[in-house]
């Protein structure tokens, strides 16, 4: 008579195999010589009463690190919040990050494991001198909408009559001292006395004194 068949014991096969697996990876972690890419969070220092950054700042750093597999594991979860500061003294002159100095830097700010080197995302920088520049503001009287047989029968006050744009040098030396203001609506035959927005074009770099200019003028119509 035949031996019964032995049933096979699938949970201890899963559990020696499991074990068998973490034994192996902890034994690959506590090796040498793994290399991973880690990113940080960067901020960039300047004098901004006096300059001005014409393209944005990198706001994230990633560079190679190698090490013990247990550390960089540590660093990879890690959530770093704390930027990393970068100085800039001469940003007219500064063209580029420099990476050997980010590199000490990183290293500091990091311990337990090597840092490689920095890679390469984007480092270009360009600056320019803040300024600001006094413009004269004026309606367009010759493109008002007014109704036919209407005219604008007294002087056309506007408040305030200049405002000061901050922003860069070259931005600002290139704009016209003149901003022209039109006057919206169609067919106007009352006296008009609202609020105009400025016609600048939208730039997160330019700052302006006053952006809405109160415009006032009497109508009257032509007798025929």
């Amino acid at each position: 008579m035949k031996p019964a068949p032995t049933k096979t014991d699938y949970k201890a096969v899963i559990v020696s195999l499991f074990a068998a697996i973490i034994f192996w990876i902890m034994n690959a972690l506590n090796k040498e010589g793994y290399s991973q890419k880690i990113s940080f969070p960067i901020r960039i220092t300047y004098d901004d009463s006096l300059y001005i950054p014409t393209q944005p700042l990198p706001e994230k750093i990633s560079v190679n690190v190698s090490g013990n597999g247990w550390d960089l594991l540590r660093k990879s979860l890690s959530l770093y919040k704390t930027p990393i500061q970068y100085e800039i003294t001469k940003p007219l002159k500064t063209k580029f990050l420099n990476t050997g100095m980010l590199t000490d830097s990183i290293q500091e700010y990091i311990q337990d494991v090597t840092v490689n080197y920095v890679v390469a995302d984007r480092f270009e920088l360009e600056f320019d001198r803040k300024i600001k520049k006094d413009f004269l503001l004026k309606v367009d009287s010759l493109h008002i909408p007014l109704k036919n047989n209407y005219v604008v029968s007294s002087v056309i006050n506007l408040s305030p009559r200049t405002v000061v744009i901050e922003g860069p040098e070259s931005i600002l030396k290139a704009m016209d001292s003149t901003i022209y203001l039109k006057v919206p609506g169609q067919k106007i035959k009352d006296n008009y006395d609202d609020e105009i927005n400025l016609p600048l074009v939208k730039n997160n770099m330019l700052k302006v004194s006053k952006k809405k200019v109160n415009v006032s003028f009497e109508v009257e119509e032509l007798i025929k």
